[in-house]
């Protein structure tokens, strides 16, 4: 069974002295094969060293890019370049401990503490285009991490736990994409969108449901007849990890008055789908329940003061370069995010989640000044 969180106090003095040595090469070789049609490779490697558990790990990894040269033919007659790129990127990466995560729950130290090990596969491309004859770029990657002696971690409050051990296998996959440029022009915007599911499966974090003579799975607390007659064991498998969230979109947008150029608004959205949570003193794989979605929209106001071309400074104003003054409001639309859950047990031992809410709308004017 897996360490289960604990309620109680505790209080340790820990002593360590490592020495952690590392090294990296790299290099670049590229293909010219036709007009604005070239391959690159950058391929390299990292060997790390730590003395505290004597683990010596090399990191290699490489990253091929194509560019085509795509052209297009226009309604004048004239050649466009496309301006494609696609790159392919593999490697095997080493994240060697810190302290935190070497440190069990009773606050002993692990020495036999392992590095985590990811091999990522990648795949992605980009496109410079133009959009009312302004520049824009869009971006998409898709990637698949297999992962490897894990060590798991629970998120409790706002502090991350770390179980200490190597004792977890898991996976992330996901989709990224980015489309940024001059919706305005002079000034940039961008819009992001991500999918995503990150797995883990922890070794040994078996359980047994345990049943009364009428059959009833026994709940202290709940079930009246808590005599025990039988037993079944269940293997949990693969749970989502505490980061696995599936949708995350992100806004952020730029404008200026086309009268008043010193005068500039920006704007952001930001939306994102529930994280897992669970029960306190409950094993990690009771951490399947999901928060509420993630919404919230940041308005902000600037205007220069000082600085603009064409403006006169007199007396002591004339040491200042470049003055700002900004308004902003923090989620615009005062809306409850979850951060976390305070849990309340009744007489009879069941569970209440409660949530906790990050803050609420926030106003801040700043005045910024350069000399």
């Amino acid at each position: 069974m897996c360490a289960a969180r604990s309620s109680t106090t505790l209080k340790s003095q820990l002593n360590i002295a490592s020495v952690r040595a590392s090294a990296y090469a790299q290099s670049t070789w590229r293909w010219d094969t036709g007009e604005d049609r070239w391959w690159t490779l950058i391929a390299g490697a990292r060997a790390q060293h730590w003395t505290y558990n004597g683990q010596t790990v090399v990191s290699p990894r490489a990253r091929l890019t194509f560019h085509p040269g795509w052209k297009k033919l226009t309604a004048a007659g004239d050649t466009v370049d496309r301006d494609y790129s696609f790159w392919l990127a593999s490697g095997l990466y080493y994240q060697p401990p810190f302290y935190r995560e070497m440190r069990r729950f009773d606050g002993t130290l692990n020495a036999n503490i392992r590095a985590q090990r990811s091999i990522h596969v990648l795949l992605g491309m980009d496109r410079l285009f133009q959009i009312w004859d302004r520049p824009f770029k869009f971006t998409t990657e898709a990637y698949y991490k297999q992962l490897d002696d894990l060590i798991p971690y629970e998120v409790d409050n706002i502090r991350i736990r770390y179980y200490g051990e190597n004792i977890a296998n898991g996976f992330a996959t996901g989709l990224d994409m980015k489309l940024n440029g001059e919706f305005i022009p002079g000034i940039e915007s961008w819009i992001g969108a991500s999918v995503m599911s990150t797995r883990e499966d922890l070794v040994n974090d078996v359980y047994f449901i345990r049943t009364n003579a009428a059959g009833d799975t026994i709940r202290p607390g709940f079930t009246f007849d808590q005599v025990a007659v039988d037993s079944t064991r269940i293997e949990p498998g693969s749970i989502p990890r505490p980061t696995d969230q599936r949708v995350n979109v992100a806004f952020f947008f730029q404008d200026e008055m086309p009268r008043w150029p010193t005068f500039k608004v920006q704007l952001s959205v930001v939306f994102g789908t529930g994280l897992p949570f669970g029960p306190p003193d409950a094993e990690r794989y009771a951490d399947t329940l999901r928060t509420t979605l993630y919404r919230r929209v940041d308005i902000g106001f600037s205007k220069q003061l000082l600085g603009a071309p064409g403006q006169e400074k007199t007396n002591w104003l004339r040491h200042i370069n470049d003055m700002w003054l900004s308004v902003e409001v923090f989620n615009l639309l005062n809306i409850n995010n979850t951060i976390d859950h305070t849990w309340i047990t009744d007489v009879s031992g069941r569970q209440y989640s409660i949530p906790d809410f990050l803050t609420p709308r926030r106003f801040n004017i700043k005045l910024m000044a350069w000399f």
